[in-house]
């Protein structure tokens, strides 16, 4: 378990100063204190864990987590003005990191205390280079679970309002789902709409367990773009009823 922190900033003169220095060792402290209990949860004791205190920022943070397989981080799912003070440290996180991140949204039905079932996984692209990079993810995913794979494409509904336009708009793209992979238990699907809004009502009306996209990283500014609207992986995974899975084109 990890988390990195900024410590409050002081200028402070003899002897206020040792005062400070106190208090934010006092902090250190509590910190470490609140992640050690963090590890003793019932449902890890078969887990071996161990904890990571990084003073500075969510990309500090990643430096010291290189070697990982997997990062999970939670989000509030903050949007609009809260967002714009805040930013969001899942976001950044995820348009920073090169490994795999599985975020847990504030509307997801998991708990920590059972095992995750995932009986459908839901893969989200785009065709862009970017979105392909998260599909052998998604496939390896739903082999090892032998869940039902669900692939799609959200279409601007602007550029075809009527049905009969839709149904011609829907060929091609279903036909490249097609042929992105040869497995039985997958279905395609072309929708119409804002991107993100579409993939959570597909997710949600099709009891998606897991959704994997692909999300375009900013690199040096990742921080700063998370202070605004946020892209389509963020407003999904802030918005989800179960996690989101993003690894970003290296």
């Amino acid at each position: 378990m990890a988390h990195a922190y900024i410590p409050p900033t002081s200028a402070f003169a003899d002897p206020e100063i040792s005062l400070a220095c106190e208090a934010m060792e006092d902090l250190r402290h509590r910190l470490e204190n609140r992640l050690l209990k963090e590890t003793q949860a019932a449902f890890l004791h078969d887990i071996k864990c161990t904890t990571l205190l990084r003073v500075g920022g969510s990309k500090d943070l990643l430096d010291d987590l290189s070697n990982a397989d997997l990062i999970v981080v939670g989000t509030s799912g903050e949007t609009g003005l809260e967002k714009a003070a805040l930013g969001s440290v899942a976001e950044t996180i995820f348009r920073s990191s090169r490994i795999p991140v599985l975020t847990v949204g504030p509307h997801c039905r998991c708990g920590g205390e059972g095992e995750a079932v995932i009986k459908t996984v839901l893969y989200a692209t785009d065709f862009s280079p970017g979105a392909t990079i998260a599909l052998p993810y998604a496939l390896s995913i739903a082999k090892e679970h032998q869940a039902e794979l669900i692939l799609l494409y959200v279409k601007d509904d602007n550029d075809v309002p009527f049905s009969f336009e839709r149904t011609m708009a829907s060929e091609e793209p279903l036909e490249k789902l097609h042929q992105l992979t040869p497995a039985n238990k997958t279905t395609c699907i072309v929708g119409f709409g804002r991107s993100d809004a579409v993939i959570l009502a597909e997710a949600k009306n099709r009891g998606a367990n897991l959704i994997v996209i692909g999300a375009r990283g900013v690199g040096a500014f990742a921080s700063v773009v998370s202070h605004f609207g946020g892209g389509t992986a963020y407003k999904v995974a802030a918005s989800a009823d179960c996690p989101v899975f993003t690894i970003r084109e290296a």
